[in-house]
Parts: C-alpha cells; structure tokens; sequence
C-alpha cells in the first residue's frame, strides 16, 4: 500500500486519504512494474551550465540499463522510469520538487542538487520520508546519514593531495576567495588543513554572495597580498566574470580551483588567455585520459550531439545511476532497507569514466581517482599529474561506521582531532 500510504502522509483529512486510496486502486502500474529515478537539478538559472550536462549522465545510464533488459528485482524484470525537474537554480525550489519526487512520483531514489544549499534543501525533505538520497557532484564530505549516498569527490580527494602539489611547487603564500555558502565555506576548511599539513601560508581569506559580478576590488586586494597561487571555490555564472577581469587588470598569479572548468568549463566559455596558468583538480573531465573517459564522451555526444563538454556532473550523474542499478540488482528488491545494506557491501563500477569507482558503504562515499591538469594560454588543458586514487577516510578518522550507525549529521574538519588545533585561533 505504498502509494496510500505516502498520500496519507500527506494531509490527514479524509478527502485526502480517500483520494489516495482511489490513486492506488486506479493507476497501480508505475509502482509495481517501474523502478522510479527522480531527479532535481538546475535545468535553467545561474547554475544550469554546471548542472544540465549531470541530467544528460542520468539519460545516458537509464538507457543503458533499460536497453539491455532492465533490473531483475522482486521476481521480474523492470525498467528505471527517470522523471527529472527543473530546480531553477533556486534552493527554494528543491523542497517542493523532492516532495513531489517521494509523493507524487513514489520515487524509489531521488538524486538532486548542483549547491550544498540546494542539496540540503531536498535530502532533508528525501531523508525525513525515508527514501534513499544521492548527491552527484563534488561535495564538502562528512555527512553520515542513513540514507544518503556521494558519487563525487570529496576534499580529502581533491583539495589536499593537489594543494600539496601546489604549495611544495609554486610556495607556501595563498589567498582564497569563495562563495559564501556550506560548501566552500567548508572548502575554505579544508584550505586551512591542506596550509597546516604542507606548509602553507594563508595571507587572504574572502567569502562572496552568490550573484557578484564585479571583482576590481577584490583583485586590486590580491594583486597587493602578491601571493605564491590563488584559491578559488568561485561559484556560478556570476562569480566566473572574475577572471576575464583578472586578466584585463593583469593578475596572472597562478590559480587553483576544484569548482572552476570541471563544473563550468570556463575555458571553452571564455576568449584565451582568461584562465591560462589556472590549475584544475577533477575527478572527471572529458580530458581524462583513458579508454573509459573517451567511451563515456562518445557515448554522451551521440545522445546529446549540444553538449559544449562533458564535465564532472555528468560523469557522476551517470556513475550514481549505475551503482543503485548494482544495488538493486544485489539486493534483488527495490526495498530500501535491503538496497541501502547491498550499497554497504561496496559497489564497484570498475569502467568508470575517470577510472575505477568503489562506494565505501562504511563511508557512503567512494574511493576514485583524481588528476591535476593546468591551462595554458590557448585555453588547452595539459595533464600535469595524476593524483591516484585516494580512499573517503575522513569519517572512519572522526570515528563514524555508517555500516554500524548513522548519526544524521555532517562533521566537518574541525570535528577531526588531529587536527583541531588548525581551528583554535577562530
């Protein structure tokens, strides 16, 4: 009775409960003989850029999985419905639509969010009802929650194995600038662990709202710090107007950033030389080397001939699809209890786009490789090292089993204790 009883919890008026009931008398087709994928992203607004390539992985992986048969569960065959809104880059939106995902879909599993903002906003409500969460792109880790899954990398991943590189190659004296919301306030973190654990030195830390678009200030402000490298967790359409206006002034200090090109591939959007000496540290670019990256980019321009460039998302999108396809598969069910114990058992996607891909179920994120890669005056991006496959530790280092139990929470890196003392002077 699942669809009445998701209607009941609804509203507790009579008309309602009728009304449910009389939906699942009608129309029992799609929750017994579909799989339900619902998906929340920003389709249009200030992060559609970022986010629409992540709706076309989704695509990709369901037809894949549908094309060849679909997924043995509860004793038949059944194919993935994938019902995807429109998340209009506005956070607001993201409660209404994974209500609409849990109620009127009957979701099965929700995947949502570019923004930890957006995130948050629709795991609460996807966590609250019980059914299982996946976040897909880059995120600032530690959350251990029950339901909740990462497909994407994580900070020990990408901020500290490239900031090693790139304070023991260009010096210790940094500046960060960042959107001023979770996640790169928590990059911002990450940032300050990466300085204490390599040598580092912060000299300038910023934090902006999302929407800012005019940087002379604030360039002036680096260009007077005269750092070693710039650190950047810029966000946005918005946000990304900082660099052809560093380059009209003339700042041309290094740069790293884990946001920047591998979500918004600004070097195809932007004239040379507005990124050159920029540094990148993806887990999934379609400059990936590799038969799988090559694979997977073919594959998404034959389905989707606009795709400007095959970012992150959309390889984490895809790679979320087909790991709940192995759970669902494992579990031999679609009951969420029994899929989220097969997700802790590990589950490997060894074809990957960006190379081989373990969730960690004590972890609910994944162990994968990483890769530096640095732009140069025409925009092309060289591969400069590949940083390995790094393991998601960070929660087994603040004591958290999620096989064991789940918290409900987020730590972050101050909850570490080998590393409080980074934290004591804020």
């Amino acid at each position: 009775m699942k669809m009445a009883l998701n209607h009941l919890r609804k509203t507790a008026t009579a008309f309602a409960c009728f009304a449910g009931a009389l939906a699942f008398w009608s129309s029992p087709a799609m929750a017994k003989d579909e799989i339900v994928l619902c998906t929340v992203d920003d389709l249009s607004g200030d992060f559609s850029i970022m986010s629409t390539p992540k709706t076309y992985g989704y695509q990709l992986a369901v037809k894949e999985i549908n094309d060849a048969g679909g997924i043995e569960v509860d004793g038949a065959k059944k194919l993935i419905k994938l019902v995807s809104y429109d998340g209009q880059s506005n956070v607001n939106r993201y409660q209404e639509m994974a209500q609409r995902c849990i109620f009127d879909d009957e979701a099965d599993v929700v995947m949502a969010g570019y923004t930890g903002a957006e995130r948050e906003a629709a795991r609460k409500e996807v966590v609250r009802n019980k059914v299982i969460f996946w976040h897909n792109n880059q995120g600032e880790g530690g959350i251990a929650d029950k339901y909740s899954f990462f497909s994407g990398p994580t900070p020990e991943q990408q901020v500290l194995p490239a900031l090693k590189y790139m304070i023991e190659e260009m010096g210790p004296r940094m500046t960060f600038i960042g959107a001023d919301y979770n996640f790169c306030r928590a990059i911002g973190q990450w940032v300050r662990v990466a300085a204490n654990l390599y040598g580092g030195k912060i000299e300038m830390e910023e934090y902006f709202p999302f929407g800012v678009s005019q940087w002379q200030a604030t360039i002036d402000k680096i260009k007077r710090s005269s750092p070693d490298f710039q650190v950047h967790c810029l966000v946005g359409a918005e946000h990304a107007q900082f660099y052809p206006q560093a380059q009209a002034a003339g700042l041309v200090t290094p740069v790293w950033s884990n946001v920047t090109i591998s979500d918004g591939y600004e070097h195809k959007r932007f004239a040379p030389p507005s990124l050159a000496n920029m540094f990148v540290p993806p887990a999934y670019i379609e400059d990936v080397p590799g038969e799988a990256s090559q694979t997977f980019v073919r594959k998404m321009r034959e389905m989707f001939p606009q795709t400007e460039y095959v970012n992150e998302h959309a390889a984490f999108g895809y790679i979320a699809v087909r790991a709940m396809g192995e759970a669902w598969t494992k579990a031999g069910t679609t009951d969420t209890d029994a899929v989220i114990k097969a997700l802790e058992g590990d589950i490997s996607i060894p074809d990957a786009p960006g190379g081989p891909w373990t969730l960690r179920g004590a972890q609910h994120h994944a162990a994968m490789p990483t890769y530096l890669f640095k732009v140069d005056e025409q925009h092309k991006l060289n591969l400069v090292t590949e940083l390995g496959v790094t393991e998601p530790t960070f929660l087994t280092e603040v004591g958290i089993d999620m096989r064991q139990a789940a918290p409900g929470q987020q730590f972050l890196p101050p909850n570490n204790p080998k590393w409080k003392a980074f934290f004591q002077a804020e």
